[in-house]
């Protein structure tokens, strides 16, 4: 059994356990192999030998003061003033040293209320534009002018220096980074590592969290955070869950992909790479009132600059820029976003952009995150950018707006006028592949001949599509869905054809025609009388009461069976037919809702239990229809005996888009036909059920719905009824090659790798107990007491290391996880059984010992070993009864027999971990002078997992014995030292120093006694007196002058100041939320 290395709420860093564990050079690891060697070393090298930063060891090397190693007057300070004072001198020869002080002083000043993302926005826009400064004209009056921090176009003149081990302190911690890069004495960069043993959300969890709460300073200038143990790498933004932090594994597009460490510093830490990165691919995003902050990801930002080459020499093109393919789900909108971005910074000249679509709601949709994330300026509105007519479009490109956001049916004008504007014009066409067919196509290009174009999609291109490539060229990027889904850019899409598994159902055959007339009517209404007239055999055999019934309750129990796995989206033929589906599915809902109240009443309590969840999900979980509206269509639902007016109310009346994306939010199915298929982004959303024949271009946006990465979510499920997936597969076989040469990989897989892979996983876990010599078919097949015994027989197998937990946990999280997309139907007969028997053993193992009620910490561990005891299955035969410690006189002899009889051994050990980690962690809360303890816990620690002599297992139980019976004698200390309470003595131990006589002794006591008081009865009189400047400063004095006043006259100015602080310190962290 191995144990972790760190208590969380006092977090270590992992480069200088020696330092805490008091080890040494070769004790247990050869020094070449740790973290600080073998990660840090080498990424330094790197960044100085390749990349040619200044690296510099800081910790033990960094002398303070102005002309100290780096110029920091404290510990505290995170700008390295020297080196930006240089760099404005340098890039800005008209300033003065009035003028950098204001700057400096604007570049530090935090407006206390602001968040810390706002913080980082605000500086990030100083830093990249400039900061203001106040400059005197020859006639005395004052402008503002903007000094230049960074030079962009001239990489090399900036100073990038690379920091080892930096010591930070904030207001109440001190910390010690791994690695932080500064550019200018600004630190941009944020490094965090791990031993290439540990896994790198480690340092998420573990470390990058706990600095933002301890040294938020150092991210108020922050623009990017990387998180690695060298073998893997992950890169991301100040607030972002380490679900969105990314991989960088290519340096050109062409490029298989390393997820290493030293891929990504050579991608990222390029000195070019960095200032572009920063410059050019930050965003901060203000959609529905949040703030998020954007980093490209490493396709975005290959793919974007392979764009802006083009854009380059659009003249020998012919302004023909290319298509940009990235898949559906990988970020196209802020990719659009960042080209147009970069080109208005980089390129010389004010272009126009008009961005093309094709349909209102992407109109919409591409609008708003222009404007969210600031292009259009600021406080600026979009919709005085989007034209609202043919002739308002024509009106708005002769005045030379900076964008225009247009569907191509306002190219409305028969032989327009040619534009031909002194400044560029850049046609940006959103689903390119669905905007350049006919007239409205050609009378742009007769209005914009000399406009440079590049067509953006989410899906490829035709083979026979030359209308595409004819208007804006081949392929300059493509992200296609393998490498997407590679990425962890987007997830896996699991296709299952339920259509097939209903009895009877009727579907009518799929002709290129279909697809061509329903696609005709969703984008024009008038078009919905000739589908219906041309193929109304069709129609009928699609909308027949029967068929939509039986896949309504066949819905019902599929969508039931994975009521975990997420929100779900079912896409009908049409309008009538949302409705229709969505009473039928209600009807079924209410029967299913029955039955599951009758099955609870024959369930055993803990089957109950599990079904009163789903319960509770199906009676909480609401419904909706989101369709278009149409004129007279009351009266056209009235016909089919429904009222739209209640759906329709709902629409309008409440923001179901944005209900729809909150994944906490009860409203989980939505019935559509045409709104909500493309541009419209759920995360949540998890199962896509189709009953609707769609083109090649349309299905593929379609079922892209379900595979956006959220977190916890593995994968997506597209349910077809209607058998259409067969004809993208058809489809796909037409489409042209990557620029590889290579096919087009279909989006989907068949829902039967999906069990596949859980009977593959299932057979790893199985292997895996095999070999820690565990048979799982003892715990399928036993029952009543022996499972239970044989349940931790399991788990105490798979603790013996951290490894070995590790290996078993990965394997049940996995298994969870796909699980949640398979109904039971899917899984079962003996597979199940086995995957239950393996959710039972994780659950096992997850399971926490109740917080320790007793102050006594032996009768806690004793009752551990004895449980155990009590709980071996030897025959059956009457367990010995359990042996009491005397507390007052510990027999440790006893206690080595008793732990001698247990057989789970893994599983004490891990409990005992547990209850020794809930004392500590309450001792040190109570007492931060009792760090030793930890220190010794610690090292006990390491000596055990260092060891592959498994026989010390015996030695370790004995040494965490010794350690747990004086923790438990520390506690009792203050009744020996004549203190009534655990503060009182934690203060006196504060103040304690070796050389005080008795009668000093006795006088620090009772100043630990009145000062605890004093401040108790202070901190009553405020409400959350640490939120404000005034009343943290009255606790300050308060100790300071109890200090001055009352401690024995040893104790000297400098001495009490030391005292205070540390006082003060341990007083804000045990009272924050009062005495």
């Amino acid at each position: 059994m191995r144990f972790r290395k760190f208590l969380k709420p006092y977090k270590t860093r992992g480069s200088s356990f020696r330092e805490h564990t008091n080890l040494k050079r070769g004790d247990h690891m050869s020094n070449d192999y740790s973290e600080n060697i073998l990660i840090q070393e080498s990424a330094c090298n790197l960044l100085h030998n390749e990349l040619k930063w200044d690296v510099e060891l800081a910790y033990h090397a960094e002398r303070l003061g102005k002309d100290g190693t780096f110029g920091r007057e404290s510990y505290h300070e995170v700008l390295l003033l020297r080196y930006f004072r240089k760099a404005l001198k340098e890039f800005n020869p008209w300033i003065n040293e009035n003028q950098i002080l204001e700057a400096q002083k604007l570049l530090e000043n935090r407006i206390s209320t602001a968040s810390l993302l706002q913080v980082n926005e605000e500086r990030y826009f100083l830093i990249r534009d400039g900061i203001p400064v106040t400059v005197k004209k020859p006639n005395g009056q004052t402008e503002t002018k903007k000094a230049t921090v960074i030079d962009f176009q001239n990489p090399d003149h900036n100073n990038f220096l690379a920091l080892k081990e930096l010591k930070i302190e904030g207001d109440l911690y001190h910390r010690r980074t791994d690695i932080v890069g500064f550019v200018n004495g600004i630190p941009l960069l944020f490094v965090e590592l791990k031993n290439n043993t540990i896994d790198v959300q480690n340092a998420y969890d573990g470390n990058y969290t706990d600095y933002q709460d301890t040294i938020p300073q150092l991210f108020y200038y922050n623009a990017f955070v990387m998180l690695s143990n060298g073998l893997e790498a992950k890169i991301g933004t100040l607030g972002s869950k380490f679900e969105f932090f990314h991989e960088w594994k290519r340096l050109a597009e062409t490029d298989q992909g390393s997820v290493e460490l030293e891929t990504m510093l050579r991608g990222i830490c390029k000195k070019e790479n960095f200032l572009d990165l920063f410059e050019n691919f930050i965003l901060y995003d203000h959609s529905d009132g949040r703030t998020a902050k954007i980093l490209a990801r490493n396709h975005q930002y290959l793919g974007v600059n392979e764009a802006i080459k083009a854009y380059a020499a659009r003249k020998l093109n012919d302004g023909k820029l290319g298509v940009f393919w990235h898949t559906q789900g990988s970020g196209k909108s802020y990719s659009m976003v960042f080209f147009a971005k970069k080109v208005r910074r980089k390129v010389e000249g004010a272009p126009t952009f008009v961005i093309l679509t094709d349909r209102e709601e992407l109109n919409t949709q591409i609008s708003d995150t222009f404007e969210n994330c600031g292009l259009l300026g600021k406080d600026i509105k979009a919709s005085q950018y989007i034209a609202t007519s043919g002739n308002d479009l024509i009106q708005k490109l002769h005045g030379n707006p900076s964008f225009i956001f247009t569907l191509i049916q306002k190219f409305n004008q028969p032989n327009p006028e040619p534009i031909c504007l002194e400044h560029d014009v850049i046609i940006m066409s959103d689903e390119a592949h669905r905007s350049q067919n006919g007239i409205y196509a050609n009378n742009m290009m007769d209005l914009l001949p000399t406009a440079a174009r590049i067509g953006f999609t989410g899906t490829p291109l035709l083979s026979n599509d030359n209308i595409t490539a004819r208007t804006f060229g081949g392929y300059v990027s493509i992200y296609d869905f393998k490498r997407a889904v590679e990425d962890g850019a987007t997830v896996p899409l699991y296709y299952e054809n339920r259509g097939e598994k209903i009895l009877d159902l009727q579907n009518p055959e799929i002709t290129n025609q279909i697809l061509e007339a329903i696609e005709n009517a969703d984008i024009d209404e008038n078009q919905q009388g000739k589908l219906e007239q041309e193929f109304a055999n069709e129609i009928h055999i699609l909308t027949a009461e029967p068929r939509l019934r039986a896949i309504a309750k066949d819905f019902v129990g599929h969508y039931t069976d994975l009521w975990t796995s997420g929100k779900a989206m079912f896409v009908c033929l049409n309008k009538v037919t949302c409705v229709r589906m969505y009473e039928f599915v209600q009807e079924y809902w209410k029967e299913e809702i029955k039955s599951l109240k009758a099955e609870i009443k024959k369930a055993t309590q803990q089957e109950a239990q599990a079904l009163e969840c789903k319960l509770k999900w199906m009676q909480e979980t609401e419904m909706a229809v989101v369709i278009s509206q149409d004129q007279n269509e009351i009266q056209t639902f009235q016909k089919w005996g429904f009222d739209i007016k209640y759906h329709r109310a709902k629409m309008e009346k409440r923001k179901l888009d944005k209900e729809f994306k909150d994944s906490k939010n009860p409203f989980r199915v939505v019935f559509v036909c045409a709104m909500w298929l493309t541009g419209f982004d759920v995360k949540c959303l998890s199962c896509l059920y189709l009953d609707k024949p769609l083109k090649a271009h349309t299905l593929m946006q379609t079922i892209a719905r379900a595979n956006r990465v959220d977190e916890g979510k593995s994968n997506g499920l597209i349910i077809d009824y209607i058998g259409i997936v067969k004809a993208l597969r058809k489809a796909l076989a037409d489409y042209t090659t990557n620029i590889e040469g290579n096919p087009v990989t279909d989006p989907t897989v068949d829902k039967d790798e999906l069990i596949a892979r859980i009977v593959e996983t299932i057979g790893k876990a199985e292997s895996f107990l095999l070999e820690k010599n565990f048979d799982l078919e003892l715990l399928i097949g036993a029952t009543d007491f022996k499972k239970l015994s044989y349940l931790q027989n399991a788990a105490n197998a798979v603790c013996g290391s951290i490894q070995d937990k590790k290996t078993f946990t990965t394997y049940a999280s996995e298994l969870n996880r796909l699980i949640k997309y398979a109904n039971r139907a899917d899984v079962t007969g003996h597979t199940r059984k086995q995957y239950e028997a393996i959710a039972a053993i994780y659950g096992e193992l997850q399971k926490k010992r109740k917080k320790i009620d007793t102050t006594d910490l032996m009768i806690e561990i004793n009752n551990i070993i004895s449980s155990y005891i009590e709980t071996e299955p030897i025959s059956m035969k009457v367990c010995e009864e359990p042996h009491w410690f005397d507390i007052s006189a510990i027999d440790f002899d006893l206690l080595s027999r008793e732990f001698a009889k247990v057989h789970k051994k893994n599983l004490v050990m891990k409990d005992l971990e547990e209850v020794l980690e809930q004392k500590l962690n309450k001792m040190l809360f109570a007492n931060p002078d009792r760090i030793n303890y930890y220190e010794r816990y610690q090292q006990i620690i390491n000596d055990y997992n260092s060891e592959q002599d498994r026989a010390t297992i015996e030695k370790t139980f004995m040494d965490l014995m010794n350690l747990a019976n004086q923790m438990n004698q520390e506690e009792q200390r203050y009744a020996r030292e004549g203190f009534t309470s655990d503060e009182e003595l934690s203060l006196y131990d504060m103040l304690f120093r070796a050389d005080l006589n008795k009668n000093d002794i006795k006088k620090l006591k009772g100043v630990a006694v009145t000062l605890l008081q004093k401040i108790k009865a202070k901190i009553s009189e405020f409400d959350h007196w640490t939120d404000k400047q005034d009343t943290r400063a009255e606790i300050e004095n308060l100790i300071r002058d109890t200090l001055w006043a009352e401690l024995p006259v040893c104790y000297d100015e400098v001495s009490i100041s030391d005292y205070r602080q540390k006082i003060y310190t341990y007083v804000y962290t045990r009272y924050k939320r009062g005495a």
